[in-house]
């Protein structure tokens, strides 16, 4: 018997200490990874001055027993994980026979999730039985007509993202549509920024400050996957 799977993207917002923390901070993001044993949390500030003031309650909520901080950035180890102990999102995923793909996003004081499903049934069990505890909002909803989609897990946490504005989101789409980051281009910055009434070095400004903010946030991922080799 073949199944097809539904992969779909939820924000939720319910009361637990995690979105408690994000909605005392809304600006700051934060990604949970929960093994069952241990959660281990990752907090990201555009504003390094305001970090101490997040870890601090970050301890007083969660009460995790050991950090690793550098510089905007912390990776917090918990205390045993309690999500078993109490109805939590997790426990609510395994009793209706869906699945979550970790990990969970935090940010403005939702969590976002991403749900694996055998068919519509499961899942509309799920929404249901969350929205007794919470909010729920569907961001995304796909079938997967086949496993490499599934097994590709690399989920671009909501931080990567932060601090851009919309000028500098706009000129990254318009760059990117117009061929401006092709090799060789496809098309030349004076008319891509005329079009939007703006400059060639207003626009070339906001597309290096866009680039440069993606750069800085995703930095930590870029070098788990640095293997030292130089390029050519």
């Amino acid at each position: 018997m073949i199944v097809k799977l539904l992969d779909t993207r939820l924000k939720i917002q319910h009361p637990c200490p995690f979105c408690e923390l994000s909605s005392s901070f809304p600006d700051v993001e934060m990604v949970l990874w929960c093994n069952g044993s241990n959660e281990i949390l990752q907090i990201s500030s555009s504003a390094p001055s305001k970090l101490p003031e997040i870890l601090k309650a970050a301890r007083k909520m969660l009460g995790f027993r050991e950090m690793v901080q550098d510089g905007r950035c912390a990776i917090t180890i918990s205390r045993a994980c309690e999500c078993r102990k109490y109805r939590s999102i997790m426990s609510i995923a395994g009793e209706c026979d869906v699945w979550l793909i970790p990990p969970v996003t935090y940010l403005n004081g939702w969590e976002t999730h991403r749900v694996l499903s055998e068919g519509r049934a499961p899942l509309q069990r799920f929404i249901a039985e969350v929205k007794r505890k919470g909010k729920v909002e569907i961001l995304s909803h796909q079938p997967r007509e086949n496993l490499d989609a599934v097994n590709d897990l690399s989920v671009i946490p909501v931080h990567i993202f932060g601090g851009l504005t919309p000028r500098q989101i706009r000129a990254l789409v318009l760059a990117f549509e117009n061929g401006l980051l092709d090799i060789p281009a496809k098309a030349r910055m004076e008319r891509v920024a005329r079009g939007e009434g703006v400059s060639r070095s207003t626009f070339g400004e906001h597309l290096r400050k866009a680039q440069l903010k993606l750069i800085r946030n995703s930095y930590p991922f870029l070098k788990l996957r640095d293997d030292g080799v130089r390029p050519e």
